[in-house]
């Protein structure tokens, strides 16, 4: 099926997958990894976007984010695809994008999924078996959500708010974060990422989702003639 034109609303959360072309790597070694991530932050602080978390191996990268206008987005997407394309690219006497053509997103209800859908993100390294431990991982947000190591420099970091209700202190959010890890992802959750990475779908709570205008509902709610492209869950 067509992906829907994507647009992104100031204040609502996203997660946005990026990966390379034809499934090759466009990371080959940690300066690569730190040198995407370092890209990827500043733009996202020139820009106003947050960042809640993220996860970057060689042949994908996931964030969590919020725009805090509606063209930061796409904009840090193409500030990043300028910047590291180059460097990456002199680095290894390589030509043309590192990519796929798209990155791909939705729309998350951060309040009732974030969290979940975070922890998803930063086991990516141990479904593809680099580390034993999501924080193990040094170029995800793992380890900053469990305060073993501070957050990258520039600033774009901001925790999601369903992280601070966790607990009074930083010792009882990193506690009870990593607690929460432990914890399988249910089936209809994994269900409604995949059909947002495939179909751009948002995945939203019952409340969030009777809070849609008329027009949002109804867009949502067609459904395309067809099976729906089959999107990877790294």
């Amino acid at each position: 099926m067509p992906r829907r034109a994507r647009s992104a609303q100031a204040g609502r959360c996203y997660h946005l997958c990026q990966r390379g072309q034809s499934g090759s790597p466009f990371c080959l070694d940690a300066q690569d990894r730190n040198d995407y991530i370092v890209a990827f932050m500043q733009a996202a602080l020139g820009r106003g976007l947050w960042v809640h978390a993220w996860s970057v191996v060689d042949r994908e990268a996931h964030w969590l984010v919020t725009p805090q206008r509606p063209d930061a987005l796409s904009s840090v997407m193409q500030q990043v695809g300028r910047r590291y394309a180059r460097s990456f690219n002199q680095r290894w006497r390589r030509s043309g994008s590192p990519w796929e053509g798209r990155y791909r997103s939705y729309w998350l209800d951060s309040g009732a999924y974030g969290i979940s859908v975070a922890q998803w993100v930063e086991s990516l390294p141990i479904r593809q078996g680099l580390c034993a431990k999501p924080a193990d991982w040094l170029w995800s947000s793992a380890g900053v959500l469990r305060g073993l190591r501070p957050a990258p420099s520039p600033g774009a970091y901001r925790a999601l708010e369903s992280y601070w209700l966790l607990g009074n202190t930083p010792f009882e959010r990193e506690a009870a974060y990593a607690e929460l890890a432990e914890r399988p992802i249910g089936p209809d959750l994994l269900e409604a990422m995949y059909l947002g990475l495939s179909q751009g779908r948002p995945v939203l709570s019952a409340a969030t989702w009777s809070g849609l205008t008329d027009d949002e509902r109804q867009a949502w709610n067609r459904r395309p003639r067809g099976r729906p492209r089959k999107a990877e869950m790294g």
